[in-house]
């Protein structure tokens, strides 16, 4: 493992991954994991990936935006970010170059 730089899962990931894999993410609504910090995708659904090709332009633009701090959709996704992080499922709707979006989130795993 150590030649192939595979990292072995220490007891916090273990937990981790078994929280998250006991949810059922077949679902006819888009659905994807991120990471929880940065907006980094671990997961999606075929029915996300429908919804990404429908306006990829406007995802590229959510996603740079979400992962600069400074700017304000940012500054309102960590608002967001933080109720999910209080154990609150949460709506953040969002409107971009004439597309309204919804999301929603809760939080379903934590690894320290």
């Amino acid at each position: 493992m150590d030649e192939k730089g595979i990292e072995i899962e220490n007891w916090q990931q273990s937990k981790f991954y078994q929280c998250v894999g006991l949810v059922d993410l077949a679902s006819d609504k888009p659905t994807c994991l991120d990471n929880g910090s940065h907006f980094r995708l671990l997961y999606v659904n075929e029915e996300f990936q429908k919804e990404v090709k429908r306006a990829p332009a406007v995802f590229k633009q959510i996603v740079n935006e979400w992962n600069k701090p400074e700017s304000e959709i940012a500054k309102r996704l960590q608002a967001f970010d933080k109720k999910v992080d209080q154990g609150e499922a949460s709506y953040f709707d969002l409107k971009q170059t004439e597309q309204y979006l919804r999301l929603s989130a809760q939080q379903i795993a934590r690894c320290s």
